[in-house]
């Protein structure tokens, strides 16, 4: 038996369980409640980081009472940080991903617009990104803008900040977490410095980050009672989630479905101006249109049903699950969902269109919204794949597990082959299939995927 740890750690929740390398089997799942966040503000959104350093030595130890570890395999969502000073002592709290303090004005001026516009087009061209103002780069600048920062400060990612928790980091990352706080150079493969140029411009602060390094680096160690653990880089959790569905350069479009969605294909190059381009594994680009309105919008929309009929919105969620092509295909509304400011094609909120007296029944409104939601990625596939070439999609996500048809709904629609989401959490999956790298047993991810694929 040959146990390694595997750890999804988000702010939303954290999944853990334990996988043996021999077989590939899982064991001891575990799901941990999100983290309270710390009251502030509107806008921020901080955790903190001593609640974080707990939580992760909560489960590495549990991980430890099971079977003695080989490794720990880590991903974490990607655009959250933590500053350090030169004592390494914490500059305040974990500002996830979430936060987006940089649209509040300073001096008449707001972060966000500072930044974007000074750098302009060179943003994406750097970044493979569009700016949006929960990036580190973002909220960083407007730290050093609202308060003095210090002459140097250490940059950290999550998983940066849990490979500390034990005192032995050896200061690698993963480009995946790098590119994620929006200070990677894409073209080059390494931290930009025309970023930090502009951080230490507009902060007086010299930033240090991890140096690249590939998933199966060791970023620090996990000790207890005589044990040191390997902890490998941690990497993005949408990288990760499309690892772990098993797509393929070429081959498969990804849809991962959550309370947001992302549409990605690995490899090619961006030829839509949507298009961004993230680091994948293998020295492989991800081709990728984030932020589509998904499980948040439908739950707002069935909420707001809950509400009318005093009910519980799970009978709504049970009714979105068990439409199919029929209902569907007699849909006569159409549903903008962009209602979030954050939502791909938010423009003034969501809406509802199409709506006649006599077909304004439950039935339409529920149909009528799948079909809508289903819609969008039908629009993102043209964009991700114009002539049609890729033989499959793959669904992934707890959106995708709680409404099992899709994968059939949209295969109908978009005239393809859809696999469904995995019964366990393609992220698992996707640390598996690294571990079996970290651990000699492939030279590449690409062929570490292939012994164990989507098996669960």
């Amino acid at each position: 038996m040959t146990p390694y740890l595997l750890v999804d750690f988000g702010t939303t929740s954290t999944k853990a369980a334990l996988v043996d390398l021999d077989t590939g089997a899982f064991a001891h799942p575990q799901r941990y409640p999100a983290i309270p966040s710390i009251p502030g503000p509107s806008g921020h959104f901080e955790l903190p980081l001593g609640a974080l350093r707990r939580r992760f030595l909560e489960i590495c130890a549990d991980g430890q009472a099971q079977a003695p570890l080989h490794g720990i395999l880590l991903c974490s969502e990607m655009h959250g940080f933590a500053l350090l000073d030169a004592q390494d002592q914490p500059l305040g709290n974990y500002i996830s991903w979430k936060d987006e303090r940089s649209r509040h004005p300073l001096g008449g001026q707001d972060t966000f617009s500072l930044v974007a516009g000074q750098l302009g087009p060179d943003f994406k061209q750097l970044t493979g990104m569009r700016p949006r103002p929960g990036f580190p780069l973002m909220n960083l600048i407007h730290q050093g803008r609202a308060a003095a920062l210090p002459n140097r400060a250490l940059l950290l990612s999550l998983p940066c900040w849990l490979s500390r928790c034990c005192g032995e980091a050896t200061g690698l990352i993963h480009p995946t977490m790098l590119a994620g706080m929006a200070l990677y150079d894409l073209g080059r493969s390494e931290v930009s410095a025309e970023l930090l140029a502009l951080v230490r411009d507009l902060t007086g602060c010299t930033l240090d980050l991890g140096r690249p390094a590939p998933p199966q680096a060791v970023a620090g160690y996990w000790c207890q009672d005589g044990a040191r653990v390997p902890i490998y880089a941690g990497v993005g959790d949408h990288q990760c989630a499309v690892l772990g569905a098993a797509n393929l350069p070429g081959q498969s479009l990804s849809l991962n479905l959550g309370t947001g969605s992302q549409a990605s294909v690995i490899g090619g190059e961006s030829h839509n101006e949507e298009l961004e381009t993230r680091p994948f594994f293998d020295e492989l680009p991800l081709q990728t249109i984030t932020h589509i309105p998904a499980g948040r919008a439908l739950a707002a929309h069935l909420g707001f049903l809950s509400q009318i009929r005093g009910s519980e919105a799970q009978g709504f969620w049970d009714l979105l699950a068990a439409l199919g092509e029929a209902e569907l295909a007699g849909a006569t509304m159409h549903f903008d969902l962009s209602m979030f400011k954050s939502a791909r094609g938010y423009q003034e909120g969501g809406g509802i269109t199409g709506i006649e007296e006599d077909a304004y029944t439950l039935e339409n409104y529920l149909s009528s919204l799948l079909r809508s939601f289903l819609d969008q990625y039908l629009e993102v596939r043209d964009l991700l794949d114009p002539p049609h070439q890729l033989a499959q999609a793959i669904l992934s996500g707890g959106l995708a597990r709680n409404l099992p048809r899709l994968h059939q709904l949209f295969a109908r629609r978009a005239g393809l082959e859809a696999l469904p989401a995995t019964p366990l959490d393609e992220t698992l999956l996707g640390l598996r299939t690294l571990a079996l790298v970290a651990d000699g047993r492939a030279a590449t991810v690409l062929e570490a995927q292939r012994i164990f694929g989507r098996a669960c």
